[in-house]
């Protein structure tokens, strides 16, 4: 298994156990779409082929009305993938987010 999962009421957490860049890619399809989730991706480079796997996944989690939230670990980054997918640089900004689209849902 890639990931360690923590599963939460209104996410799930999925964080990364290495930095291979093909296990992280291959482990984006084993996400279940049918909750909220975060990915913390602060181990892996942000590479054009681990921009597109991200895309994908948050294209998917859109179809289906879920909440898909990428953690990088480093504030500059954010800037350069914010056009792609939600992007923050701690889990616990990514938790926030989840909770206040949860909240807005509920509107």
């Amino acid at each position: 298994m890639y990931w360690d999962i923590k599963k939460a009421d209104t996410y799930t957490l999925y964080s990364t156990l290495n930095d291979v860049e093909s296990e992280f890619i291959s482990a984006l399809n084993s996400i279940d779409l049918s909750a909220n989730n975060i990915i913390d991706a602060s181990k892996i480079a942000f590479t054009e082929s681990v921009k597109l796997a991200l895309s994908n996944c948050n294209e998917a989690h859109l179809k289906v009305h879920k909440s898909f939230v990428v953690v990088t670990g480093n504030i500059l980054s954010v800037s350069d993938l914010e056009e792609l997918f939600v992007v923050v640089p701690t889990i616990s900004e990514a938790i926030d987010y989840i909770y206040m689209e949860e909240l807005e849902k509920k509107l």
